[in-house]
């Protein structure tokens, strides 16, 4: 991706409100935002600036003017105003990285953050670009104070365009993304007083941000990865199970869309509910050097919720804070504890980032219940509760028609049928792109969106849409484990087994307690030859796995030692499988073979011809493959002739690994043509 540094003046728009007037009057809000983008794109043209980016209600535009930058704000806002439509804009000039997709640096945050002070009607900007429009006299502007915003260092004085018509916030009532209790003492009015005050307050804020930064760094892991452990449920309330654990798992979804930050997945941390092990030994066995922890305690309406951010490393308190709030503003609660964190981490977010953080996917706290009661039921992946998952999903929808993310998991569960419920692929298909459709015409930030449509994509063989889809996905969602875990698999079913691997990796990483992330990691691992490593991994895995999971610990170490001809190891686990599943019965018979036990390899032998099976069920194919481990040509092909196995698919596949021995036989070119399988 081509990538570009320059100098431009960035502006911010959003209307103020929108998100109520959406629960009160959609139509309403649909037509303020239209006539919004009408009246942004005819101004921003007409004074040459650049649309970067819609997000729902605002805007994100660059200009290489700061001049013409104000002056189109002053355009745009007045026919705002007479279109009564409450619009807040704010400009910063700045250095920044511009590429196709985004523009990212502290310009981007700083304009970002100015914006969120404006109120309706009003133009704020920062001092660097009042220094660049103060000799132009039709501009006129008016100084409030100077702040401190949330991720910008030092104190910025701010500056309101003044000219006629237009809003000027009251200084002593600036609201936004300001550093809690951090906002300096208004200036004086006194020329002299306003100097002296202005060199006391930078040398008292050096000392501060030296003083801050210094114990930051001794306070802060070199090594940024967290566990949002389960929170406390202090609540006598009925259902007040089903919210606590959806603050959990949605401020770790809020905090998985940091790149800088390396999330543990819901998985993982759910093993730790009610837990009474320390938080140095949960972050051992998680690999993390922080823990989010806390309480949350509901009452009819009301909803406390208290968190801390420890050190791991050192078992200290990094920072803590408690929230009162009404249930309906429970979502708030989850982006301030986020934006809380990043600060208390000093991350610097992308433009991206920070918008994604900062929406609220719902506002009615019954649809919320619905959703969380639905992620539930398709977590439990039967056929039974994936059909009530859909029930549930869908009458949050009822509560409320633009819930993006519960469009995206109805998506995801009419798929999921297909493997747990036989519903038709073709139809489900369709099905599931119309809801994803839907909710990305209204919020393109949903991570799951595009995992979904990458796993459809893939099974359908579309690769390019698949890649494009999961680049995507992982763009908006870091550690979003399902994106990651899914992108493997693409890269398996594509043979691009090194790219296998690290997203394997990844999703391991982020799931670590999971039996499903380490059996893909285990596969991904045999794919790249790294077989001591895999054994390890399954060694532990094992250990550590209950009974349920023995089947498939079996049928990993089988392949394990099939690729690494180690027979003598995989006869043991074959035993096993093949005590479950018949298809087995072929690769044990194999190894029996190979290593000389002929009597076992035809006890077995004898077995599959025994089996009550219908031959189109591949009894030949699996006699043919019992034979190659006894190196018993004639047989072989007899079994593999196309008059008794139409496996044509399997044989490609098995090729290599059982039957290559053939090859030099004459009869093996005319046994793949029969078969419709290039010779090679």
């Amino acid at each position: 991706m081509s990538q570009k540094r320059l100098l431009a003046a960035i502006m911010f728009t959003d209307i103020e409100g929108y998100t109520a007037l959406m629960q009160q009057d959609e139509s309403r809000a649909v037509s303020f935002r239209d006539k919004h983008r009408e009246i942004f794109d005819g101004a921003t043209t007409q004074f040459h600036g650049e649309i970067i980016q819609y997000f729902g209600d605002g805007t994100l535009s660059v200009f290489k003017s700061s001049v013409e930058a104000v002056e189109c704000a002053i355009r745009m806002q007045k026919e705002f105003i007479a279109e009564d439509i409450p619009v807040r804009i704010g400009i910063h000039v700045g250095d920044i990285v511009y590429s196709e997709e985004d523009i990212v640096g502290d310009a981007v945050n700083i304009a970002s953050r100015i914006e969120s002070c404006a109120v309706a009607g009003s133009i704020l900007i920062s001092d660097k670009v009042h220094d660049q429009i103060r000799s132009h006299r039709h501009i006129e502007s008016k100084f409030l104070d100077a702040y401190e915003f949330k991720n910008v260092e030092g104190a910025l004085p701010v500056f309101a365009i003044s000219n006629d018509g237009l809003a000027i916030p009251n200084p002593k009532e600036i609201k936004g993304k300001l550093r809690a209790d951090r906002k300096l003492e208004q200036t004086s009015k006194s020329t002299n007083r306003k100097i002296l005050m202005y060199g006391f307050v930078a040398l008292v804020l050096v000392v501060a941000l030296l003083a801050l930064n210094y114990f930051s760094k001794a306070d802060k892991p070199e090594e940024l990865s967290i566990a949002v452990l389960p929170f406390d449920n202090l609540s006598t309330d009925e259902d007040s199970e089903i919210f606590r654990d959806g603050i959990t798992e949605d401020i770790l979804s809020q905090l998985s869309k940091l790149k800088d930050l390396h999330v543990i997945s819901r998985t993982s941390v759910s093993k730790y509910k009610n837990s009474d092990k320390t938080i140095p030994e949960i972050a051992k066995e998680l690999g993390v050097t922080l823990i989010l922890e806390g309480s949350i305690r509901k009452y009819g309406d009301q909803v406390r919720v208290n968190a801390q951010l420890i050190n791991a490393e050192t078992d200290e308190r990094m920072w803590g804070d408690e929230y009162d709030k009404t249930l309906v503003d429970i979502f708030a609660i989850q982006t301030e504890i986020s934006e809380e964190i990043v600060e208390a981490l000093q991350l610097n977010l992308s433009f991206e980032e920070q918008q994604s953080l900062a929406v609220i996917p719902t506002r009615n706290i019954e649809a919320y219940k619905l959703f969380l009661l639905g992620r539930n039921e398709a977590d439990k992946r039967n056929a039974e509760s994936i059909a009530r998952s859909i029930e549930l999903f869908k009458r949050a929808l009822d509560l409320d028609p633009n819930y993006a993310e519960a469009m995206a998991e109805i998506a995801n569960s009419v798929y999921l049928e297909t493997y747990h419920a036989g519903r038709d692929p073709i139809e489900a298909s369709r099905t599931a792109n119309e809801y994803l459709d839907k909710a990305e015409a209204i919020n393109d930030k949903v991570s799951r969106i595009y995992s979904v449509r990458g796993l459809i994509y893939n099974i359908e063989g579309k690769h390019e849409e698949a890649l494009d889809a999961f680049q995507k996905a992982i763009r908006l969602s870091p550690n979003d484990v399902s994106a990651r875990s899914q992108f493997s698999t693409f890269y398996f079913y594509n043979q691009q087994y090194d790219k296998q691997l690290e997203q394997a990796k990844i999703a391991y990483s982020l799931d670590p307690l999971s039996f499903v992330a380490a059996n893909s990691y285990f596969t991904a691992l045999v794919e790249n030859y790294k077989f001591d490593e895999a054994e390890k991994l399954m060694k532990t895995v094992e250990k550590s796995s209950d009974s349920n999971n023995k089947f498939v610990i079996n049928r990993s170490y089988f392949r394990l030692y099939m690729a690494t001809h180690e027979y003598e190891k995989a006869i043991p686990r074959l035993e096993k499988l093949a005590a479950e599943s018949y298809a087995f019965n072929r690769f044990l018979a194999f190894s029996y073979g190979q290593v000389g036990d002929t009597v076992n390899a035809y006890r077995i032998i004898n077995k599959i011809r025994e089996l009550k099976i219908d031959p189109e069920d591949g009894k030949s194919h699996q006699l043919a493959v019992a034979f190659a481990g006894l190196k018993e040509v004639d047989s072989v092909f007899y079994y593999l002739d196309t008059i008794r196995n139409n496996r044509s698919t399997m044989l490609d596949r098995e090729m290599g690994g059982f039957f290559s021995f053939i090859k030099e036989d004459p009869r093996y070119e005319e046994l793949m043509r029969s078969h419709g399988l290039p010779v090679d």
